[in-house]
């Protein structure tokens, strides 16, 4: 990975320096014209321009052939002049018949290397995001890695004849707190909230972070009947006026909404985005 990497940023700087070499050449031959020859040097200067900047729009085949009709078009007016005033055709004229299209190479090795280095960029994101089990703002395990533990928690309770439940926390106004609370202050309650409702549970039950909005996944090791207990704690910490003091308003009130269901075997197999779906299905029912 690191060569290619490599790779990537040397075509670019390759093109770049190959490009610049062009652009210099191309200038230098505008400069040391004769008078008479510089006005369709300055054309045949802004038509390379043209055709780099076609290029640059990752626009290649335009640009080739941009390139193509004019040196096309300047060499069939340099051989007419040459035949129709009997002159000899300038060292310099030469230089346009290559500048064109080793400018186009150059900027096309450069869009290339780039374009190469942000898809492996892009490649290595996805690969760390895939990685990644721990949410970066509350610091608990994410929804990805729920998903796993859930797989394993199932089969340890089958083999122990364990129950296990699955106990969702959300934010009962989370869209409206975000637009009246400050971004740090929102963030800040996010985290408050996940710290609260992980110390409200005991040390064997995990909790989770399933997004930046405050949603909180708990995997519980007893029945649906003990949970109540468990939710009526989180409820009785989270709404709590003093829990968010400093953070929210006295006039904002922080309401949750928390649902639980007992794992079955019979409905929902190894399926467990079933099983999460249903119990956040069932967060309309807590009013």
């Amino acid at each position: 990975m690191i060569k290619k990497r490599t790779t990537g940023y040397l075509l670019q700087d390759a093109g770049l320096f190959f490009l610049l070499i062009c652009i210099g050449g191309a200038a230098l031959l505008v400069g040391i014209a004769d008078a008479p020859m510089q006005l369709e040097f300055v054309i045949m200067l802004l038509a390379t321009f043209l055709a780099i900047l076609l290029a640059g729009f990752k626009l290649t085949g335009l640009a080739v052939v941009m390139a193509a009709f004019e040196v096309m078009i300047y060499t069939a007016y340099k051989l007419f002049f040459s035949f129709a005033y009997d002159r000899e055709i300038d060292l310099l004229c030469f230089g346009w018949l290559v500048i064109p299209f080793l400018a186009v190479g150059a900027m096309y090795m450069f869009v290339y290397g780039n374009r190469r280095t942000e898809l492996e960029n892009d490649v290595l994101k996805e690969q760390v995001d895939e990685l990644v089990m721990v949410n970066s703002l509350t610091g608990l395990y994410n929804l990805r890695s729920m998903y796993a533990d859930l797989q394993r928690q199932v089969a340890y309770s089958e083999r122990n004849n364990m129950v296990i439940s699955l106990m969702i926390v959300k934010l009962r106004y989370g869209q409206e707190l975000k637009k009246v609370l400050s971004r740090r202050n929102y963030e800040t309650l996010i985290q408050k909230m996940a710290t609260v409702v992980t110390d409200a549970v005991r040390l064997e039950d995990r909790t989770y972070s399933l997004d930046n909005q405050g949603t909180v996944g708990i995997i519980l090791t007893c029945d649906q009947e003990n949970s109540r207990y468990v939710k009526d704690r989180i409820k009785s910490h989270l709404e709590d006026k003093s829990t968010f003091e400093g953070i929210a308003d006295k006039a904002i009130r922080v309401e949750v909404k928390i649902s639980c269901l007992e794992y079955e075997k019979e409905k929902y197999g190894l399926d467990m985005m079933m099983f999460k779906q249903r119990v956040e299905s069932e967060l309309q029912y807590d009013v």
